[in-house]
């Protein structure tokens, strides 16, 4: 008997995750393209209100022309800010979702189907789209601006090209058909449709 009731557990295991669709690329791409822009707008907010203070105006975004120590203030309250969008969302809000996932119905899930560890969202968000593949969001300028100030050595550009390279290569794999991109390589995770 527990070995019949085990096998029906086996096969709603199986068939739960036949159900699972890898996300489809135009919603993908448009969930991107909404947190894109709503990342940026948190990460902004706090440089902004930096900026008006120093300057009197909001458009001086970069860190780096801040006098000390206001750039790494600001930096670190924009990537504060980042944070709370890319990580603390997904994480702790809405499970494997950020808001442009939650509005185009697709989800982040771990690489077997069932729903996606704190540890692997962390390292998918944070390591992978922030840090590794670098051109994805505006909290990657922010850190790199903050590493240039506090190291005095201009990094911003060589690891803006590094993560555009990264980024390009990420999306080659996700357009050949793998459907995973290097951050949800890195963080064991796959976006699939939700219902």
């Amino acid at each position: 008997m527990a070995k019949l009731a085990g096998g029906r557990a086996e096969t709603a295991a199986v068939v739960k995750k036949e159900e699972l669709r890898p996300a489809g690329l135009g919603r993908r791409f448009a969930a991107y393209l909404v947190d894109w822009y709503l990342g940026a707008l948190a990460t902004a907010l706090p440089v902004s209100v930096v900026s008006m203070k120093l300057f009197g105006t909001v458009q001086n975004q970069n860190i780096m022309t801040f006098q000390p120590p206001f750039g790494l203030i600001a930096g670190a309250l924009g990537l504060f800010a980042a944070l709370i969008y890319y990580v603390a969302v997904p994480v702790l809000l809405w499970r494997g979702q950020t808001p442009g996932k939650r509005w185009l119905k697709i989800k982040i899930v771990s690489g077997d189907g069932q729903e996606a560890g704190t540890g692997q969202l962390i390292i998918r968000q944070l390591l992978g789209i922030i840090v590794v593949e670098g051109s994805l969001v505006s909290a990657s300028t922010i850190w790199h601006q903050m590493v240039s100030i506090a190291t005095g050595i201009e990094v911003v550009r060589p690891l803006m090209y590094a993560g555009m390279a990264v980024s390009l290569v990420s999306a080659v794999l996700v357009l050949m058909g793998r459907r995973r991109a290097i951050h949800d390589m890195l963080g064991g995770t796959m976006v699939v449709s939700c219902k």
